[in-house]
């Protein structure tokens, strides 16, 4: 199985219909409960996805989903959006409704509480799923990256403690001379 992906842009070279451009939206943002810092959110959403419009039908709602996945994220880590969110084929001509926006009561709803970068793109939604929460600190690191570090610092120590043992058998050399 191909791990979930991490960008956007994953997900539109990954989606060849509808449902699963939904399978694989979903993944992204499991996949961003990993992220702990502003810049780990911005290679999130940095690069363009490809027009989904022309691999399926009602690819047209999945340009639109992702330009305000793209917005909204931007928003909460308090970044300027991509530029390419701002394409105006990423707007959805008619409005979408997000599940359970059939009755008159549910529309309302939705269309009160959809967050503005759906609301810019035709989305009206009652709840958007963004399980992103930067924490203070060092962003976290994956076992990989921590095994390079510590390797690259035991490297650096042992050069330090090779340089100092080299000046201190010069120094016993011209002591003994």
């Amino acid at each position: 199985m191909s791990p979930r992906p991490t960008t956007l842009k994953d997900i539109a070279e990954r989606s060849e219909s509808l449902g699963d451009f939904g399978r694989h939206l979903r993944d992204w943002l499991h996949e961003l409960r990993r992220i702990s810092s502003r810049a780990q959110a911005v290679a999130a959403i940095a690069d363009e996805p490809s027009r989904l419009r022309e691999k399926f039908p009602q690819g047209h709602v999945a340009d639109a989903w992702l330009a305000a996945y793209a917005e909204h994220v931007a928003g909460k880590v308090g970044l300027p959006a991509p530029e390419w969110a701002f394409a105006p084929w990423r707007t959805a001509v008619e409005p979408i409704f997000d599940e359970g926006g059939d009755t008159p009561a549910l529309r309302a709803l939705a269309l009160a509480h959809a967050p503005l970068a759906f609301k810019r793109r035709n989305i009206f939604t009652p709840a958007v799923d963004l399980p992103l929460s930067l924490r203070a600190g060092r962003p976290i690191k994956s076992a990989e990256q921590k095994r390079k570090t510590n390797a690259e610092r035991q490297r650096r120590f042992r050069r330090t403690r090779i340089a100092e043992l080299v000046r201190l058998r010069k120094l016993a050399r011209k002591q003994a001379s």
